[in-house]
Order: structure tokens, then sequence, then C-alpha cells
């Protein structure tokens, strides 16, 4: 691969000042922003000195080796336009590839702001190119980075980039760059009010007694419902709930959730992670064993955390460091430090790992997918480890054979399933009910296919039964069946993926609990199948469903 470089000169010239309001609600922010662009064989730099007015949030556009010093008031639009273009060279038969953004010396003046970064095929055109290709398909043409004081994370609809930064500055990733059959000409990078957002997930309890349901709304609130005995919806209250009801103090703000089997978390948008419900093994992290009925805060987690997700009676999270820590029950090494049957109320690290980049935890075990692909869990001995053998437990971190291009992973109670970087899917541990997907109910101590997939994007593993979402929107499930959690209709086990009734497309998350399942849709809504006895199909009824049943008030 070998760079490009354009350094022609480029002046500006400006016949009409702007004048700057020093005080009151228009008071200038100033920004000093270098850009590197980094395409297939592509590099350009640029310097711009510019006022980006959080209130009138006037776009500051820049284009080749633009070197230029403006102000504007709140009023008046600043337009810094490009004297030459540039391109990042031909990705092949004629299109071009921007796969990412460099963003720097951003002042502590522009935190808590939105920054939307934009590509025009002219310096005057108004109709922005596609940039990327969200999981689904669908081509985008802003990518939003949210400033939360100095720690960049993505932004509204961010889905499809990867966002990191700190300290003033940003990196922004394509994952799937669209090709363009044009050069960029000009580039658009626009301060605005910060929107909360998160991408919509939902969250199911995997134990066989207690079982709630709780979702990740796209506003970034978090409702729970279902069985509440120990407090785990979140609302104050220990009741059962037959519809969702608000997590106390967490109406927005909210980035990630998880469920264990009688407890809650949440990420938020601040780093902090807060969990409540029953809290006997130390599982809510907050250095007591006492039951929580709404949230507390993680004690100890001194880096900021990217992820979070709940097993049967402990709790993971990721660090942005790419470390990971455990805490809560820790039968048979589940908390991965190198010890057994010492359960900690605080986090403890993870042994050996510093590369992580997703976690999933299981009834009994944890695992991680690191930067390179490749896997590694730990816990009790038995195949849902991926070792080969089933001979012996694993108290830190140990490699999964035959995988090394992960990109979603995903525990159940004795079996393990991820998504591969080609959209296959493999699984692996027990088998009794077919919950592998391979059409057999051998249990496997290493990785077998699923199926054919080649267009799977996220996979949920519940303590018997499977569900994967594929780029389509549609959800397919497979494993134990008699209460309906496959959603097919037929109340029996299925031993290969089966297609869910009445969602072939347009799902954006999924979910499985013990003896349900769930999805959130692209419209916001959410739906739920299987088991109800204690309201975890949130539709206002204690009926059971074969079939998919819309979830009350949500949206």
């Amino acid at each position: 691969m070998s760079d490009y470089y354009h350094d022609d000169p480029v002046e500006y010239y400006s016949d009409d000042p702007v004048e700057e309001k020093k005080s009151g609600r228009f008071a200038s922010k100033f920004i000093t922003t270098a850009v590197l662009i980094f395409g297939s064989v592509f590099y350009f730099q640029g310097t711009i000195a510019g006022n980006i007015t959080l209130n009138s949030r006037s776009a500051i556009e820049f284009g080749q080796s633009v070197n230029v010093t403006a102000a504007c008031s709140g009023a008046t639009s600043l337009t810094v336009t490009p004297k030459s273009s540039f391109t990042n060279a031909a990705g092949g038969s004629g299109t071009y590839y921007l796969s990412s953004v460099l963003v720097s010396n951003i002042p502590a003046s522009c935190n808590g702001e939105d920054f939307s970064l934009s590509f025009y095929d002219s310096a005057t055109g108004s109709s922005a190119l596609p940039i990327f290709s969200n999981l689904f398909g669908e081509n985008k043409n802003v990518a939003t980075v949210f400033n939360n004081n100095g720690y960049f994370l993505q932004g509204f609809q961010g889905s499809g980039t990867d966002v990191s930064g700190a300290s003033g500055a940003f990196t922004v990733t394509f994952k799937t760059p669209v090709a363009l059959s044009t050069n960029a000409m000009k580039v658009t990078l626009q301060s605005t009010e910060h929107k909360d957002w998160a991408e919509a997930s939902i969250a199911l309890s995997s134990n066989n007694i207690n079982e709630f349901t709780c979702a990740l709304l796209s506003s970034s609130g978090m409702k729970c419902w279902g069985r509440g005995g120990e407090g785990m919806l979140g609302d104050g209250a220990s009741v059962q709930r037959n519809s969702p009801v608000n997590v106390s103090g967490l109406t927005s703000g909210v980035t990630s959730i998880a469920a264990g089997g009688l407890h809650s978390c949440a990420l938020l948008n601040t780093g902090v992670v807060q969990c409540w419900g029953y809290n006997g093994n130390g599982q809510l992290g907050d250095n007591t064993l006492l039951a929580r009925s709404t949230p507390v805060n993680v004690t100890g987690l001194s880096s900021r955390v990217a992820a979070i997700d709940a097993g049967d009676a402990d709790t993971c999270a990721l660090l942005t460091t790419g470390e990971v820590r455990c805490w809560g029950r820790n039968y048979y090494g589940s908390l991965g430090n190198g010890t057994v049957n010492t359960d900690s109320a605080v986090p403890v690290a993870v042994s050996g790992i510093s590369n992580a980049v997703a976690i999933t935890s299981g009834g009994l075990h944890n695992c991680a997918i690191l930067s390179t692909g490749a896997i590694k869990c730990w816990g009790p001995a038995s195949e849902d480890l991926g070792t080969g053998s089933t001979g012996s437990n694993s108290y830190t971190p140990t490699d999964v054979l035959y995988i090394n291009n992960a990109v979603a992973i995903s525990a159940g109670n004795e079996h393990t399933c991820a998504v591969l970087s080609t959209g296959a899917v493999k699984c692996w541990g027990t088998n009794a009910y077919g919950q592998l997907g391979d059409g057999t109910t051998n249990s496997s101590s290493t990785p077998v296919n699923v199926s054919n997939f080649t267009n799977a994007v996220a996979i949920s593993a519940g303590p018997y039964h499977t569900c994967v979402l594929l780029s389509t929107g549609a959800v397919q499930c497979w494993g134990y069946g008699p209460d309906g959690q496959i959603g097919d209709g037929s109340g029996v086990n299925k031993l290969s993926p089966t297609a869910v009734s009445g969602l072939t497309s347009g799902v954006r998350a999924i979910g499985t609990g013990f003896y349900h399942s769930c999805a959130v849709l692209s419209t916001g809504a959410a739906k739920c199948w299987g088991k109800n006895n204690q309201g975890q199909l949130g539709n206002n009824s204690t009926i059971d469903s074969l079939v998919p049943v819309s979830v009350t008030g949500i949206p």
C-alpha cells in the first residue's frame, strides 16, 4: 500500500469579514483542527483555526491544504471553501473509499457537543455523499461523534462506525466504507447540540424461576418488566410488572444494558456502571451483599468502561484499555483471576487479557473476543469453553480452538456461539436440545458450523436455545422450543435454524432468556415470544405465545 500526498498551496480570500461577539450567549468558541483522512491509498492533512458556535452551529468546511483562521458570531454562518480537491485515489474500478478520519486539537470548550462529519463531491455541493454502511447495509452520509467531556463516543445513529479518542482528538473508522465513483472535494465538520441516543438493545434474564426483560431504547432510556421479586426491574419495588416500567434514574444517558439471573446492569454515557437486584454473591459490585431495588454504582472501575454483560450470578465489564474486570460468584473460576470459589463484591482483573474488543457472560462461564479475532473463555469444565477438553476447569482465560476472526459472541448456560467476519456462525458446548444448530444433539468441545450462514450480524445464546440476526433484518432460532421460545408457532425443539414468524426483516437487536426471546425493530418497537407466566413478554398479560407479540409501550 502506498500513500498519496498532495500539497498544492491554497490561499483563502474573504471579502466578507465576520465580527465576533465576545459576551453573552453568543460567546465564541475557537477550535484548531488537524484532520487526517485515511483511505486505501490516501493521505490528507490540513489545519483550520475556526469558530464553532454552539448556538448557531454553523459548519466548518475544508479541503486540500486549507489553512484558515476565521471567526463567527452566533448569528453568522461560517464557511471556509477549499480551493482544490482531494482524493484518496481509486480503490478499484474507478471507485474511492474514505475509511477513517482523525480530528485533533479540539479544545475543552467544545465538551458536551456532537461533531458531525459529511463529505461532498464538489466545493459547492449541498448533497452529502454516502460514507459508510451500517450492519444492515443501509448507506449513511453523516458520521456523528459525541464529545463526552473530552472522551469521544459513537454518536447518533453511529452503527457502522468505530470511534476512539480522548484529550482533544478522535478517530472515526468506517467499518464498511461506501465505494464512491467520484473524488471527495469538500468535508464539513459541524458542532451540534448533543442528542442523547443509543443503539436499541434488549436483555433477558437467564434464570429459570425468575424471568424478566429489559430494553434499551433509542432515546437512551431503560425499561424493564417481568418478575421483580429481588428488585431486578430497578423501579424501586419488588413486584411483578406485566408491562414495561422505567428503571429509576435511567430515563436517559444509558449506552448498554445487561440482565443476569437475578440482577440487571447499565452502562452510562459517563462510563459509569450501575447494577441492581439480588446481590448474594456480590454481583452488583458495590462492595456489599445487599439486594438493591434501584441502581447503585459499581465501585473500583478505575478505567472507563466500553461494554458490560451479566451472567447468572456474576458481571463483567470491558474497559476501554482492552482489559476485562469481573465480579460476583466465582464458581470454579468464573471471574478469571486465577482463584476458585472465592466470590468478589468488587471488580477484579481477568488474568492475561489486554486487547479484548467484546465480552459475554454465560450461566457459569465468560468469554472475550480479542482484537486479533481470537476468543478466550474461562470458568467451569464443560464443552462450553471450546478448548477441546471437558476434563478441567479454567481459572484463567484459555483459547477457543479454530476461530481467529470472531466479531460477535454470546454465551448460554453450557454452550457458546460466535459470529465470524464472514457472516458465518459457529457454536460449541452442550447440545441436548439442538442449541448448537448443527442438525444434531451431539455435544461438541470445539466449534461446529451452524447451517450455512453468510450474513449473520448478531447472536444471542439463551440457556438452551439460540437466535441469530441476519443482515436482512430477519431472525432465526433453534434449540429448546416447548415454551415457544423458537417463535415459529410449533412449540417443539429445533435442531437447525428456523425462521421466527413475522420477523423476516426490520429487526435491529435480539435477546434470549431461559424460556422466552425478544427482538427490537427498526421502528423502535419490541416483540417477544415464549413463556409469559411472569409477564416477561411485556404485553400486559401472562399468556404464553408461540409467536412474537408486541411489547406494550415501546417505543
